[in-house]
C-alpha cells in the first residue's frame, strides 16, 4: 500500500469512526417512584448522553417533585405547609406556585370538582397518607358534614399579588396526589428537553408524557386499559405526540361494606365517594399534570357533566361507563379526533 493510499484508508477510517460515536441510540429506563413504577424510553439521543447519565437526571427530577408535593415525605414543603397552623401569608416555591396555579384553573373550569382541600375527606375515608387511617370505615353523616367545612379550595385557598399563599382557615390541609404524577412527568420532560432530548415516552403508573417519535419514527402507540381489570384487554389505543395522557378510575383503589363499595374518588359537593355509573375517565391535554388533574375532576363528575364541561373547554375525553354490566365509551369531539 503507497504512503497516499495509507493515507487516504486513514482519513476515512477517521471519518466512518467519527460518525459511529455521533451514532445516535435508544435507552430504556424504570424505577419506582410515587408509590409506583415509572418506565422511560428514549429514541435517538446521541451516544455522549449515557444510561447512566439519564438515570442521575431523572433519579434527581422525582427527588425534586416528591420533596415538594408528597403528601407522604414529612419533610416535603406540601407537607410542612400543612403543618403550618397559620392564616398569614406563605412563602412557598415557584414550583408549588405553578402547580396551584394550574390547580386553580381547574377548580373554576371544572366548578370545583378538582379540590386540593379535599384532603380532611380522603383521610376521613381512610385513602390517605396518615398512619393512623382505618380503612373499611364509613364515617357518619355528621363526621362527613363537619369534614366538609375545611373544604372548598376557591373559598380557603388564596394567592396574593406576592405569590403567597394563604389559607382562610388554619386547619385546612392539601393533597396534591391527583396533580401530582403528572407534575413529576412534567419535571422530567424539562429535564429531558435541557438535554436536547426530542424523541421520548415517560410513564408514572400509568401517566404519561409524550413527544416526538417512537422507534418507528411514528407517533407514539398508547392502549388504555379496560376497567374490568379480570378482562385484561385494552379498552382504546391512541396515537399521540407532544400531549400527556392520563387515566383516573374508580376500579383500583376501594372498598366494600355491607355490600356497598365506596370509591377512593370523592364528590368535594357531598364529601361521598362517587356512585354515578363512570368508571374511568382518560384525557389528553398539553401536558401531563392538567391531564391528571382534568382525569380526576370529569371522573369527579361523571360523564353525564364531564362531557358537557369537556365539550365547553375543548378537551379530549373518553369516559368509560359501566351499564347493566357493559362497558359504554363516550368520547368528547376533542377525542374522537385524536387518530385522524
Amino acid at each position: 500500500m503507497s504512503y497516499f493510499n495509507f493515507f487516504i484508508y486513514i482519513i476515512l477510517y477517521l471519518l466512518l469512526s467519527s460518525c459511529a460515536e455521533n451514532k445516535s441510540h435508544n435507552v430504556d429506563l424504570k424505577g419506582n417512584t410515587m408509590g409506583t413504577y415509572y418506565l422511560i424510553s428514549l429514541v435517538d439521543i446521541p451516544k455522549t448522553i449515557t444510561k447512566e447519565k439519564l438515570q442521575l437526571e431523572i433519579k434527581d427530577a422525582l427527588s425534586k417533585a416528591n420533596k415538594i408535593l408528597s403528601n407522604w415525605d414529612e419533610t416535603s414543603e406540601i407537607s410542612q405547609l400543612n403543618n403550618n397552623r397559620t392564616t398569614e401569608p406563605i412563602i412557598i416555591s415557584n414550583d408549588l406556585i405553578n402547580v396551584f396555579k394550574e390547580a386553580i384553573i381547574i377548580n373554576d373550569k371544572s366548578n370545583g370538582y378538582f379540590d386540593l382541600t379535599l384532603d380532611p375527606l380522603i383521610e376521613l375515608w381512610g385513602f390517605g397518607y396518615s398512619k393512623n387511617n382505618t380503612i373499611e370505615r364509613v364515617p357518619s353523616k355528621d363526621k362527613i358534614k363537619d369534614t366538609l367545612t375545611l373544604v372548598s379550595q376557591n373559598k380557603l385557598l388564596h394567592i396574593n399579588s406576592k405569590n403567597q399563599l394563604l389559607k382562610k382557615n388554619e386547619d385546612v390541609k392539601l393533597n396534591l396526589s391527583a396533580i401530582g404524577k403528572g407534575y413529576g412527568i412534567d419535571i422530567i420532560a424539562r429535564t429531558l428537553d435541557d438535554l436536547n432530548i426530542k424523541n421520548y415516552i415517560i410513564d408514572i403508573g400509568g401517566d404519561i408524557f409524550v413527544k416526538g417519535h417512537n422507534k418507528n419514527n411514528t407517533d407514539w402507540v398508547i392502549g388504555i386499559e379496560n376497567p374490568k381489570l379480570d378482562e385484561k384487554l385494552i379498552k382504546e389505543i391512541i396515537t399521540v405526540s407532544n400531549k400527556g395522557v392520563a387515566t383516573s378510575g374508580d376500579y383500583k383503589n376501594y372498598f366494600s361494606k355491607n355490600g356497598t363499595t365506596y370509591s377512593h374518588i370523592i364528590n368535594p359537593k357531598n364529601g361521598m365517594p362517587i356512585t354515578h355509573s363512570t368508571k374511568s375517565v382518560t384525557v389528553v391535554y398539553k401536558n401531563a399534570m392538567s391531564a391528571d388533574g382534568w382525569a380526576t375532576a370529569l371522573l369527579a363528575m361523571g360523564s353525564k357533566v364531564g362531557l358537557k364541561v369537556a365539550e365547553n373547554e375543548k378537551i379530549a375525553v373518553m369516559f368509560v361507563d359501566e351499564v347493566e354490566d357493559k362497558l359504554l365509551k363516550i368520547k368528547s369531539s376533542q377525542f374522537k379526533n385524536l387518530n385522524k
